[in-house]
């Protein structure tokens, strides 16, 4: 994990230097729509021209790659195609001595139940030691009104907070923590947050034109294992659009016609739990004693 980081800093800092060069231009702020043509001529495509800033800035451009993660449904009807969930994360403090205890575990993982716990990581905000352990579930999902394209849909879109989880979900990690690594199990978790992905109905990515909108490139759906792919991603997500994807990639990253809505969790075959939890109502049961995993 360090590794990879370490190579995913390096090329941040190569393209911080190449924008003080003039090639790349950063900007900062929240994409709050696309902006998109006129199409009341007849026969004009449908085109995506840039996209408007929440501080009312327009950018615009002859092309709009939408890399954005859990947030891509609000900007694009996605539905059936990739919609963002929630999955569940604890964390432990351990002291030097028992993070040194752990360093050689490997990544655990119950196939069974989705739980898994990985190795000691140094916390980057205090600088101590901490244990991370998680679900790699279906997921919760946090239906939303939106109007990406005119038309208001409900689509999943991640909540405004990212605290805490369900209280039903905390127990079960508690539960795969007294299983796997007994000495810890009754320690409390330092904090628990949400994590959100962005799940396609395959496990695989979208890395593909907008079919229905000219100038309009999609590089999405990392669907819990994205993150592993930052070293050598972005230079896939270029021959995307360019032309020059592997048939093996483009078959598998294409955008998909008729998909089933709504969208009904990933089935890759990694996944386990319940289908259709809803983040809010688990958390409302939760208060009231009757949440579910």
């Amino acid at each position: 994990m360090r590794g990879v980081m370490d190579m995913v800093i390096e090329k941040a800092r190569a393209r911080n230097r190449e924008s003080r060069k003039g090639r790349v231009s950063l900007k900062k702020g929240k994409v709050t729509m696309l902006i998109f043509n006129d199409i009341s001529t007849a026969g004009q495509k449908k085109k995506v021209l840039g996209a408007v800033l929440e501080n009312g800035e327009k950018l615009h451009g002859s092309l709009t790659i939408l890399a954005l993660g859990a947030w891509t449904p609000s900007l694009l009807d996605l539905r059936g195609r990739a919609e963002a969930t929630a999955q569940v994360i604890a964390y432990i403090s351990l002291s030097h001595r028992e993070a040194a205890r752990l360093s050689k575990m490997p990544v655990l993982l119950n196939l069974s139940t989705g739980m898994f716990v990985i190795p000691p990581v140094r916390d980057p905000v205090g600088g101590g030691w901490i244990l991370k352990v998680a679900n790699h579930s279906y997921g919760y999902t946090n239906p939303t009104r939106v109007s990406p394209q005119g038309e208001e849909i409900i689509a999943s879109l991640p909540a405004s907070t990212f605290a805490p989880i369900p209280p039903r979900a905390e127990s079960a990690l508690r539960n795969f923590l007294r299983a796997t690594i007994p000495w810890l199990g009754e320690r409390a978790f330092c904090g628990t947050r949400i994590c959100w992905y962005t799940d396609t109905p395959s496990g695989d990515f979208l890395i593909d034109y907008h079919p229905g909108y000219e100038g309009c490139f999609l590089a999405t759906g990392g669907s819990g294992h994205g993150f592993k792919f930052l070293p050598v991603l972005g230079e896939r997500i270029v021959e995307g659009l360019e032309g020059g994807l592997a048939e093996e990639f483009r078959g598998l990253w294409r955008w998909r016609e008729g998909v089933g809505v709504p969208f009904n969790g990933t089935d890759d075959g990694s996944r386990r739990g319940e289908k259709g939890l809803v983040l809010g109502d688990e958390l409302r049961r939760g208060r009231e004693g009757k949440s579910k995993l």
